[in-house]
């Protein structure tokens, strides 16, 4: 079995000093590639050292929602220099963040919205961050739609799911979907065609059940995915397969 975490954060301080050991674990477990995201302009360059140093990394770059605020006037030039590196697979992860007050909705959209032009000028996907948001997307979909895009962690509406497949982009699910109250959540998984997706870590963040509160690590992703091949009622093998194939084609790799 050989299984691609679509999204992890080994640029974390979380796994400071032990970056090598994490993934040395997560190959053991099954785990053969994987994307480092960056969510800031240090991160983002975290993440291509990170991806340079280890085989079967990739990264992506880009400023999150949570970070657009301290973003200089000139990031998306920097990020643009940091994406000519041929371990940079995407841009992001970038987006919109309503459930949380991490700024005003218009700068977050005028920021996303910068990002998206720039992954089309590259010609690279989207990480898309997206919560409490599926208003505001849809009205991107339409005005100003990214080429190519990776919904991560999924947690938005059916509805929203099936405009986001229609475009032809990657649904993703990270360790939420194991969790007892996330019904929805399920019914997406079990729903999204093959050919659009994904599973994520996530990590250090939402480890899936039974690990739910501790550290969630790149080897966890084996139990999301048994509980992703339960709901569609396929075999993990097949899982795994159907979900790199649409890595290496969401990330160019």
């Amino acid at each position: 079995m050989s299984i691609f975490d679509s999204h992890l954060h080994l640029n974390s301080p979380e796994f400071e000093g032990r970056v090598s050991q994490v993934w040395n674990e997560a190959r053991e477990a099954g785990v053969s590639e994987a994307v480092v995201i960056g969510y800031n302009l240090e991160t983002s360059r975290k993440a291509v050292e990170i991806a340079h140093q280890h085989d079967g990394l990739y990264a992506a770059v880009g400023v999150s929602p949570h970070d657009m605020l301290e973003a200089p006037d000139d990031y998306i030039e920097q990020l643009e220099t940091m994406a000519s590196d041929g371990k940079v697979a995407a841009i992001g992860e970038a987006g919109l963040e309503y459930h949380y007050p991490v700024g005003p909705r218009g700068v977050q959209i005028e920021r996303f919205r910068e990002q998206i032009r720039l992954a089309n000028r590259l010609g690279k996907s989207i990480v898309i961050h997206l919560r409490d948001a599926d208003a505001d997307f849809m009205t991107i979909m339409d005005e100003e739609p990214p080429q190519s895009a990776i919904l991560h962690c999924f947690t938005a509406t059916l509805d929203l799911m099936r405009a986001a497949v229609k475009r032809g982009y990657f649904v993703s699910f990270s360790g939420i979907v194991t969790f007892k109250k996330a019904v929805e959540v399920q019914e997406a998984a079990k729903l999204v065609p093959d050919d659009n997706l994904l599973i994520e870590t996530d990590a250090p963040y939402l480890a899936p059940t039974p690990f739910r509160g501790k550290t969630c690590e790149p080897k966890m992703i084996v139990r999301t995915a048994e509980f992703v091949a339960k709901l569609r009622g396929v075999e993990i093998e097949a899982l795994a397969e159907i979900t790199k194939r649409n890595a290496k084609r969401a990330f160019q790799v």
